[in-house]
């Protein structure tokens, strides 16, 4: 019974040290900002990086709106290849940039790229459903099984043998 008294003072004891700690850190997350504690525990403001990445951010999503708007017109203009490399590169910048996989799905449909449209909607539909838009998703389904069924058609008619017409009379 004394070595349980001894590891719950033991265990007290620990955790009493411990609340200047757990402090400083509920004190240090009130605050707006970036924050690390080093190990005495002192708070080292990171707004400086912080804001870095954040204007990174930004510069990425606006240059990729840029992109998008770019390839957007490039397809509607007919020029399908350039819009496929502009859309390419705008989800490069943004990877979760919903409008730009489903743009660049429709214009490899067009140019036949089925497959890259299937995996383009796809992703979509991975992105909507991660961010709880579940019935954007499932509307997006329709083009997806179109385009999948589409292309099973094909490969179905690939592999049965042409019929050859009966030979004409002598």
């Amino acid at each position: 019974m004394l070595k349980y008294s001894y590891l719950i003072s033991a265990f007290s004891s620990v955790i009493i040290a411990s609340l200047p700690l757990f402090q400083t850190v509920a004190s240090a997350q009130e605050k707006p900002g970036c924050f690390i504690l080093d190990s005495s525990g002192q708070v080292n403001r990171l707004d400086p990086l912080c804001k870095r990445d954040e204007q990174h951010k930004l510069r990425n999503a606006m240059k990729a709106q840029e992109l998008y708007k770019q390839g957007f017109d490039l397809g509607r203009r007919r020029l399908y290849k350039e819009a496929v490399e502009a859309l390419t590169q705008a989800i490069n910048l943004n990877p979760d940039f919903v409008e730009a996989y489903i743009t660049r799905a429709r214009i490899r449909y067009v140019i036949g790229e089925k497959q890259g449209g299937v995996e383009d909607f796809q992703k979509a539909i991975d992105i909507y459903r991660a961010t709880g838009q579940s019935q954007i998703a499932d509307m997006l389904l329709v083009p997806l099984n179109s385009l999948q069924n589409e292309i099973k058609f094909e490969q179905e008619d690939l592999r049965q043998p042409e019929v050859e017409d009966e030979p004409k009379g002598k």
